[in-house]
C-alpha cells in the first residue's frame, strides 16, 4: 500500500531555522561585577573607572543647571486662609539647642519631583544662621604637600586657631561646616596644644541602653491646666516627652556620682550614674515635627517644674581605632584618653515618658531606654589645632570678571549674583586668608540618596505599568553588606525599616552636593562653578540621552508630586536633621519620632 504523500510530515520541518540578523551584536555588559540574584550577603563590584564615573560632581552639576533652567522645582509654602495668600515656608529653630553656645537659625526650603520617595517629592533645606559667632582666626595651615606628605596622604588640612570667645562651640560643630566669608570647609577633629583629641564622642553601648528617671512635684503635675482636663490622670503623661535643658551643659568630669573607665580591645567605656537638679519640662507629643526640630522655647510645656531632679545611667563606648593615631606608639586606653579630659555633657534628645508613678510628694518619670552620647571635653588654647578635610573646601565671591559683573542689574537691594568654586584645592590655592573670624555656615541639604547616603522607607510606594517591579528595599530599608561598620551604625541600627545609611565619615566630612542643591544654589543666585570632575566621553553621551529623557518626564513627575504632596514629613524632617548637624545616633531619633 502506498505510503501517504506527507507520511514524514511537511519537508520544510528538515529545514535549518533562518538565523537572525548579525549586523547588530549584542551590546557590552557592564565590566564590573553584577550579581544577578541580588539577596542579602551579595556585593556589586565596579570598576575605578564605574566609580569614577557615578562620583563625578559633573553630572549632580549639569543635572542640577537643567532642573533650575526648565523650572523643575516649586518652593516650600504657608497658606494663610485668612488673608488667602500664599508666603514663603520658614522654621525657626536653634542650632546645637540647649547648649551654652546655641544659634537662631532659620530652614527654607524647595520641593524636587520625584518618583522615588512616597511624596513623590525630594526636599531641599537651606541653613540660614541668625547673626554670628566669633569661633576664632585661622593663624596658619599645614597645606604644603611636600612638608606634610602624611597630611596629604590621608586628605587633612591642619589649621592653627587664635582662639575667640565663642570658641567652644566648636566642640558641638564636628561634621559642620565653619566659614569666614570666604572659605568654607567641614571640621573633622579638634585637637590640644599637645597634638591630642579635645573631644571623644561616645554611643550607648547596644546591651546597656540609656535610661533617665525625672522626678517633679506633685503639684506642679496636679495643678497644671493638661491633667486637670483629663480628670486628675497622671498616667495620661505616658508617651509624652521630656526635655531637660541642663542636660546639654558642660559639667565638671567629676560630678557623676559614678564614672567608671572599662577596657576592651576595640573600645574602651564609660559606665555613668549622674544626679542633678534644674527645669524639667513636659511637652505634648502633637507637633508635626519632633519637638528637637523647632526652638522648644517657642513651644507651650503642658507641665513645667523649676525644681525638678533627673537620674541618668547607661553605658558609653569610645572607637579606639578613631583616636589612636594621635598618640604615636603609645597603646590608647580610657585612663590614656582621660588625661587632660576636665568637663563632660550628654546629648540626649527629648525622651518618650515609659511609664509614670507618684511616691509622697513627687511624680517619677520613667524613660523609653533610648541611645545617647557622651562627650568629654578637654580645654582649648591659643596652641589648639582643627583638621579640616582636604574634599570638603569651598569658596564664594561675586560672580564678574576681571572686575565687570555682566548679570543684568534688577532692584538697587536685590543680592548680586555669587559665584562658589566646589573644586577648591587647599594644597594649591589660597584658603582661609582674609582674616574674619570663623562661623556656622549657610548649609543646603537634601533628602535624595545621592546627597544622603541613606534610603528612608517608601512603603507606599506604587508602581506604574510596564515598569519593573520595585526593590523592596526600597519600601523598607534595612542594612547592607556593605553598610557602615558597627560603631558608626550603633544608631541608625535602631531605626532599621525607616532609615538606611551608607555613609561613611569620610562622606559626612566632605563638601556633600546633589543634583537639587545644586539647582537650590542657583535659584538662590549662587552660581556654581562647572566641576572639573568629567565622567568618561561613553558615560557622558548615554548621560546626555538620559537626560534629556528625564526632563521629558519632569511634568508628569510634577503631577503626581501635586497629588502626593502631603503624604509624608519624613522627608522634610531627615533634611532639616542634617541642616540642624544631628549626628547618627540624634537622626535616627528625630526619624523614629517624626509623624509618617
Amino acid at each position: 500500500m502506498p505510503r501517504k504523500q506527507n507520511g514524514f510530515g511537511n519537508a520544510n520541518s528538515f529545514a535549518f531555522k533562518p538565523s537572525k540578523s548579525v549586523s547588530k551584536g549584542k551590546g557590552a555588559g557592564a565590566a564590573g561585577v553584577y550579581p544577578s540574584n541580588r539577596r542579602y550577603g551579595t556585593t556589586v563590584q565596579r570598576t575605578i573607572i564605574e566609580k569614577y564615573d557615578l562620583d563625578s560632581d559633573w553630572v549632580k552639576w549639569r543635572r542640577g543647571f537643567e532642573y533650575y533652567n526648565k523650572g523643575a522645582w516649586y518652593r516650600l509654602k504657608d497658606y494663610d486662609p485668612v488673608t488667602e495668600e500664599y508666603t514663603d515656608s520658614q522654621i525657626k529653630s536653634k542650632l546645637y539647642q540647649g547648649t551654652d553656645y546655641e544659634m537662631d537659625v532659620v530652614f527654607e526650603g524647595y520641593k524636587f519631583a520625584t518618583r522615588h520617595a512616597d511624596s513623590n517629592n525630594h526636599y531641599v533645606i537651606k541653613r540660614i544662621p541668625v547673626g554670628s559667632r566669633d569661633i576664632g582666626t585661622i593663624t596658619g595651615l599645614k597645606n604644603d604637600e611636600f612638608k606634610y606628605p602624611k597630611y596629604k596622604q590621608s586628605g587633612e588640612i591642619y589649621a592653627s586657631i587664635n582662639p575667640g570667645a565663642d570658641v567652644d562651640i566648636l566642640f558641638q560643630m564636628v561634621g559642620d561646616r565653619l566659614t569666614d566669608g570666604e572659605t568654607t570647609a567641614t571640621i573633622d577633629f579638634i585637637l590640644t596644644d599637645k597634638g591630642r583629641p579635645a573631644l571623644f564622642i561616645g554611643k550607648s553601648w547596644p546591651e546597656e541602653l540609656s535610661t533617665i528617671t525625672t522626678d517633679v512635684d506633685a503639684s506642679a503635675v496636679t495643678n497644671s491646666q493638661w491633667i486637670q482636663e483629663r480628670n486628675g490622670d497622671i498616667q495620661q503623661l505616658v508617651g509624652k516627652v521630656v526635655y531637660i535643658p541642663q542636660l546639654f551643659v558642660e559639667r565638671d568630669i567629676g560630678q557623676p556620682q559614678q564614672f567608671d573607665v572599662l577596657e576592651a580591645r576595640d573600645y574602651w567605656g564609660i559606665r555613668l550614674l549622674d544626679k542633678g537638679v534644674g527645669e524639667i519640662q513636659v511637652l505634648d507629643n502633637d507637633t508635626t515635627f519632633p519637638p528637637s526640630i523647632y526652638d522648644i522655647a517657642d513651644l507651650d510645656p503642658i507641665i513645667k517644674d523649676p525644681t525638678g531632679g533627673y537620674t541618668l545611667e547607661g553605658t558609653y563606648i569610645y572607637q579606639k581605632n578613631l583616636y589612636q593615631r594621635f598618640y604615636g606608639q603609645q597603646y590608647l586606653t580610657g585612663e590614656l584618653a582621660l588625661e587632660d579630659v576636665e568637663s563632660i555633657s550628654y546629648s540626649v534628645m527629648p525622651y518618650i515618658i515609659l511609664g509614670v508613678e507618684q511616691i509622697g510628694s513627687r511624680v517619677l518619670l520613667k524613660s523609653v531606654p533610648f541611645l545617647s552620647e557622651l562627650k568629654l571635653y578637654s580645654p582649648l588654647d591659643i596652641n589648639s589645632q582643627l583638621i579640616f578635610r582636604d574634599q570638603s573646601f569651598t569658596k564664594v565671591e561675586i560672580d564678574d570678571y576681571d572686575g565687570k559683573y555682566y548679570h543684568k542689574q534688577g532692584h538697587i537691594k536685590d543680592p548680586l549674583w555669587r559665584r562658589i568654586d566646589i573644586d577648591v584645592d587647599p594644597w594649591m590655592d589660597e584658603v582661609f586668608t582674609n582674616g574674619t573670624p570663623l562661623s556656622p555656615s549657610v548649609m543646603y541639604t537634601c533628602s535624595c540618596p545621592a546627597f544622603a547616603k541613606a534610603m528612608l522607607t517608601a512603603p507606599q510606594q506604587t508602581e506604574d505599568e510596564g515598569t519593573r517591579r520595585i526593590n523592596r528595599q526600597r519600601r523598607y530599608p534595612l542594612p547592607t553588606s556593605q553598610g557602615r561598620t558597627d560603631f558608626d551604625q550603633i544608631g541608625l541600627g535602631t531605626a532599621a525599616g525607616k532609615i538606611e545609611s551608607w555613609e561613611t565619615r569620610s562622606d559626612r566630612m566632605k563638601f556633600r552636593c546633589c543634583k537639587h542643591t545644586v539647582a537650590a544654589m542657583f535659584i538662590e543666585k549662587l552660581k556654581v562653578k562647572e566641576p572639573n570632575t568629567y565622567p568618561t566621553l561613553d558615560a557622558r553621551d548615554a548621560f546626555e540621552e538620559k537626560l534629556e529623557k528625564d526632563m521629558q518626564e519632569v511634568g508628569t513627575e510634577f503631577i503626581e508630586s501635586y497629588k502626593r504632596g502631603g503624604l509624608t514629613t519624613l522627608e522634610v524632617v531627615f533634611a532639616l536633621a542634617q541642616g540642624l548637624n544631628l549626628d547618627e545616633v540624634e537622626t535616627a531619633y528625630v526619624v523614629l519620632n517624626s509623624s509618617f
